[in-house]
Parts: C-alpha cells; sequence; structure tokens
C-alpha cells in the first residue's frame, strides 16, 4: 500500500530537473487559465522561491568574479577576454535593437488602436546622463552594493578585490584559500535553492496566467506576439546562425542551457537566474568555473539583448498610438540609443522604463504610452529576460572557444569541446 502511494513521487524524482521544471511550467500554465483569479494567493510560494534565489546573487557573483580574477596568469588575459565580450555584446544588441524595428514595422502593433493618451511623461522622472550612469558604476561602500544587490557595483568591487589579491602575491595565500573554499560552500547552496525550482516555477506561472488570462491580453496582443517573435528571431537567427558559423551546434547548445532558460521565463530576472546559469556553463557547456564565473555576470550587466527588443518594439508602439510616421533616419536613431543607453540600464532602478522614456525622446515620441505597455511589463519581460540570459551563454560560449578551449588557469576542464559537447 504505501509502495503503491509512493511510486508517484519516486517517479517525478527519478525525472531530471530539467524536466520537472519543463512540467511544473505546463502544469502552472493550465493551473492559472482554469483557476482565474482563485489562483492568484500561490504567488506567495513563487516570491518565497525568488527570494530564496536572489539570496545567492551576492555570493555568487562575488565570489566567482573574486576567484576568476585571482586565478588570472596575466592582466592581458582579463584585458582581452573583456575586449572580446564587450564587443560581441555591442554587435548582438545592434542585432537585437535592429530585429525589433523590423518586427514593429511588419507586424505595426497599436495601429488602429482607438485611445486617448496623455502626452504626459508621468512615469519617467529623470532620464540619467552618461556621466550619472558611470558615477553610479562605482559603490560609495562595498555593504550598500551588497545589500541593494547592485550587481554592477559588486562586480567592479569584486575584480578590484581579485586583483589585490593576485598582485599581493605569496603573502595573500589565506584569503586567496578562504576564497576558493567559499566558492565551493556557495556552488552547493546554489544546488540546494536550485533544487526546488520546479515548485517556484509552477506557483509562478499559476500566478500569471490567473492574473491576467487570455482576455485581458486581448487588446495588447499585437504588442506581446511582436515582443515575443523578436526574441525568436534574435534567438534563431543570431544566436543560432553565429554558433553554427562558429562549428558549434545550436540544438545542442540550446538543450544544454534548458533550464536556465525556463527559469529565467519564469522569475523575468537574469540576477536571479545567474546561478542557474553559471550551472549550465560549467557542467553543461564544459566551460571552466573561472572563465564562466568571470564573463556571465559581466554579460548580466552589460549584454541585454531581451530589453534591446522590447525597447525598440515599445518605441515603434508608442509612435502606432500616436500615429507618428518614423522615417529611416529615426529608425537608425532608435537603434543607436538603444544600444549606448541599454549597457547601463542595470544600474539604474526601475531602469526599463527610464531607458524607454530615453529612446522615445530621442524621436520625439510623448511617453503617454507608457502606463499602457507597463500593464504588460511583466509578460514582455519573461521573453525579454530569457533572452538576455541566453545570449550570455552564447557570448561566453563564443569567447571561451576563442581562446583556444583554455581557462584563466590550466588546472581548469576544457572549455565548449566540440567534440565532447555541443558540436
Amino acid at each position: 500500500m504505501i509502495n503503491t502511494l509512493l511510486r508517484p513521487l519516486r517517479y517525478w524524482l527519478s525525472v531530471p530537473l530539467w524536466g520537472q521544471i519543463l512540467i511544473a511550467l505546463v502544469l502552472g500554465m493550465a493551473t492559472g487559465l482554469i483557476g482565474g483569479h482563485a489562483i492568484e494567493p500561490i504567488q506567495v510560494v513563487g516570491l518565497m522561491f525568488i527570494h530564496a534565489i536572489q539570496m545567492l546573487v551576492v555570493p555568487v557573483v562575488f565570489t566567482a568574479i573574486v576567484c576568476a580574477v585571482m586565478s588570472l596568469d596575466q592582466l592581458t588575459q582579463m584585458r582581452r577576454l573583456v575586449l572580446k565580450a564587450l564587443s560581441l555584446y555591442g554587435l548582438s544588441m545592434i542585432f537585437a535593437a535592429t530585429i525589433g524595428v523590423l518586427c514593429a514595422i511588419v507586424i505595426a502593433p497599436g495601429q488602429g488602436m482607438a485611445l486617448h493618451l496623455s502626452t504626459a511623461a508621468t512615469l519617467v522622472q529623470h532620464v540619467p546622463t552618461a556621466s550619472e550612469v558611470l558615477v553610479s558604476f562605482i559603490p560609495i561602500s562595498p555593504v550598500a552594493a551588497f545589500v541593494e544587490n547592485n550587481v554592477i557595483q559588486i562586480l567592479i568591487f569584486a575584480v578590484l578585490l581579485g586583483l589585490s589579491i593576485r598582485l599581493t602575491g605569496e603573502a595573500a595565500k589565506p584569503v586567496e584559500e578562504l576564497f576558493k573554499s567559499f566558492s565551493k560552500v556557495v556552488f552547493k547552496f546554489s544546488h540546494i535553492i536550485i533544487s526546488f525550482s520546479p515548485y517556484g516555477v509552477f506557483a509562478l506561472i499559476a500566478y500569471v496566467f490567473g492574473r491576467y488570462g487570455l482576455i485581458v491580453l486581448l487588446p495588447l496582443v499585437k504588442f506581446i506576439i511582436t515582443v515575443y517573435v523578436g526574441c525568436v528571431l534574435q534567438i534563431i537567427l543570431v544566436y543560432g546562425a553565429i554558433l553554427l558559423a562558429n562549428g558549434i551546434n545550436p540544438i545542442k547548445f540550446f538543450k544544454a542551457i534548458g533550464q536556465a532558460m525556463i527559469l529565467s521565463f519564469t522569475t523575468s530576472s537574469s540576477a536571479a537566474t545567474l546561478p542557474v546559469t553559471l550551472k549550465c556553463a560549467q557542467e553543461k557547456l564544459k566551460i571552466s568555473k573561472n572563465m564562466s564565473g568571470f564573463l556571465l555576470p559581466l554579460g548580466t550587466t552589460f549584454n541585454l539583448n531581451g530589453l534591446s527588443i522590447y525597447l525598440a518594439v515599445a518605441t515603434v508602439f508608442a509612435a502606432n498610438l500616436y500615429g507618428i510616421h518614423l522615417g529611416l533616419t529615426q529608425y537608425c536613431t532608435i537603434v543607436i540609443t538603444i544600444v549606448f543607453t541599454a549597457m547601463g540600464a542595470a544600474a539604474v532602478p526601475g531602469s526599463a522604463l527610464i531607458v524607454m522614456g530615453a529612446v522615445m525622446g530621442s524621436v520625439g515620441i510623448p511617453l503617454g504610452a507608457l502606463p499602457l505597455i507597463a500593464g504588460v511589463d511583466r509578460l514582455n519581460d519573461m521573453a525579454q529576460t530569457s533572452t538576455n540570459v541566453i545570449g550570455d551563454l552564447f557570448a561566453t560560449t563564443l569567447v571561451a572557444k576563442s581562446e583556444g578551449n583554455k581557462a584563466f588557469d590550466d588546472e581548469a576542464e576544457v572549455v565548449v569541446a566540440d567534440e565532447q559537447v555541443i558540436g
């Protein structure tokens, strides 16, 4: 009798984690659509999971960056990796913004919607200047950066601390060993939290579909579809094609990072997904701990392809709502503005709407559509965040391959070996 009752549990536990997450995603959608608003209290389970995984962000980013920088043989290695990564980020964001504009032109979200919109910029109080963004990168206090989960400030502090330990030499050996040991503890801690992913995913998806349903989305369905189409095209045409051109099997690549894709889609947070992203890079793609630990937090901050698509679509959507005709010059301005403003978005609170205001303002579009866009931001955020995370793994994989399958240290595992992992 007991064995019969425990059989479903044994079967569930025998399913790989990625399979459990996928099942939870489908069941969450069905539960939300059937339960409607009555299912909304389940959000508390999802929020608890998000808080638990966000709890990992500071220790994971901090220890990963410090350990990666400590393992550098030469400072020129870090300079070379950063230049390669930033070049890839810039190029992929240009592609993303262009794809977003083209999708918005073809699908034309917002055209024919009879809405009376204000021209007031009620949601955007201040668009930060480039100098303000750069200054915000440097933490006034590392403690404040840790408390606020400010990834870019933690990243910069960790890089400087790692360099200091590396340059100190023999006298810093005890500190170096402490960080290496603590890194293993953090990794085990991550495994514990990540094991609860299916239950958090179920709760989050059930809440989203229960609250919004399908009827609520109909007036803005073209806008949402355009964002999702743009993200899919970015993943297939940009990520997939470039991976294939570099001798990497895209299908095996996407299969290897499936867990990070699903989790980022449901949590809508690149930072919260970072522990899982690192796990996929190290365990599935076989990218060394030091290289992935350095490049993935960097990508979380600067490589925002999904956001670029979202901003482009939202800007054209707002123009259509107001009946404003955009020409080639305006479209080019949108793409350029997105690339330069989105890269610093992670350091600014409420970044998506603030940057969106800056992009719309660059081509003279009133900001009255922002409240409408903000109403479905959560649904669009799911697509753009997963695109961001895939883009981070895509760029890290290419940089790793370009380094001749060598990590920061010779003792690490082979990086992205075609014959072993994804080709």
